[in-house]
């Protein structure tokens, strides 16, 4: 049995903030901004709300294929930036995409969410034979930005990426569930196959506050706004990365020279290109596009691997594989591998 990825999505919307204009607002400027972050622009949804990104991603995505919405079991919403507590953002976009049943919650793993769902859905869809599953990823951290604090109003961005798995042995026969499905015949006819092969999770708590917001839905007050230890996380997301790329290549027996990309958390470009020393993985297979978006939390990864799409020759390296990286607050990681098809 597997589970693939067939079609990714992204949206971004809202005002675009660069560095020239945040040093009216703060006391930085544009070479400062770039040399220790490799930011130069960032979107702000002032007049969107964190759901209406999700659902436009997902719109996206959904577009580039042609399924039956209502063969979605599943919908996975990773965010830290919901609109309401209840009903959880999930719930609002699968009512928004007209999907008339689907198990549907969110998760909550900060800047990891997004490799977090496709670790759970995977499993999710194969226990329980569904047949098609959306993940997205849907941050409005603007809200939670203290824009007085150069440290992080800086770093962080709105957007929201999507992406639609299949489960290519679904059985729509759940009575013949003993008889042997042909995953060549199910699968349908999608220009995009991306194999979701294993994951590796893990987290710790942040007992030193490191990367926090506080449980404010509504900011109000200081307590409300995105802290971080920038030193310390710098510190946590070049070790547990280089560990966490190991130990997946070596659960699956992988040699590195079959990596063809790599998305990692689109964080900062010092903790990307650091990384990519540290694992002895070549620069240029490091895939980034932050200096448009910034940090965009659990939407950065998906956003990336939509943008990559556009940019890769897929082609020409199918059987090779691309891990997906992430790192954040919690403190939060994991890192998946795909294989093209």
């Amino acid at each position: 049995m597997s589970i693939k990825i067939i079609s990714i999505g992204s949206y971004v919307a809202g005002k675009v903030l660069d560095n020239h204009m945040l040093s009216e607002m703060v006391d930085t400027n544009n070479q400062w901004i770039v040399e220790r972050t490799g930011i130069e622009t960032r979107y702000i949804a002032e007049d969107i709300t964190t759901e209406e990104l999700a659902y436009n991603s997902c719109k996206n995505a959904l577009d580039k294929i042609d399924i039956d919405i209502n063969e979605v079991g599943l919908l996975i919403s990773s965010t830290i930036s919901n609109d309401t507590v209840v009903p959880s953002s999930s719930f609002t976009i699968s009512g928004k995409l007209g999907i008339e049943s689907a198990v549907c919650f969110d998760l909550n793993a900060a800047c990891s969410g997004f490799v977090y769902s496709l670790a759970v859905a995977k499993s999710f869809m194969e226990s329980t034979n569904i047949k098609y599953a959306i993940l997205v990823g849907a941050e409005r951290l603007s809200k939670y930005v203290d824009w007085k604090d150069r440290s992080t109003c800086i770093l962080f961005g709105d957007g929201a990426g999507c992406t639609i798995l299949e489960n290519t042995c679904y059985e729509k026969n759940l009575n013949k569930r003993d008889n042997k499905v042909n995953e060549e015949d199910n699968i349908s006819d999608k220009k995009l196959a991306l194999e979701l092969i294993d994951s590796v999770l893990g987290g710790k708590y942040d007992q030193n506050r490191y990367l926090t917001i506080s449980s404010k839905l509504s900011p109000k007050d200081s307590d409300s706004f995105i802290r971080m230890n920038g030193r310390q996380i710098y510190k946590f997301a070049t070790e547990i990365g280089v560990k966490v790329i190991e130990e997946l290549l070596l659960k699956n027996n992988i040699d590195k020279k079959d990596v063809c990309l790599i998305i990692p958390h689109q964080s900062n470009q010092r903790i990307i290109e650091t990384l990519a020393i540290k694992s002895k993985i070549e620069i240029e297979k490091w895939f980034v596009n932050l200096e448009k978006y910034g940090n965009t939390s659990s939407a950065s990864v998906p956003i990336a691997l939509d943008e990559a799409l556009g940019k890769f020759d897929f082609q020409s390296n199918k059987g090779k594989y691309i891990i997906i990286l992430a790192f954040g607050g919690g403190l939060s990681y994991g890192a998946s591998l795909l294989k093209i098809n």
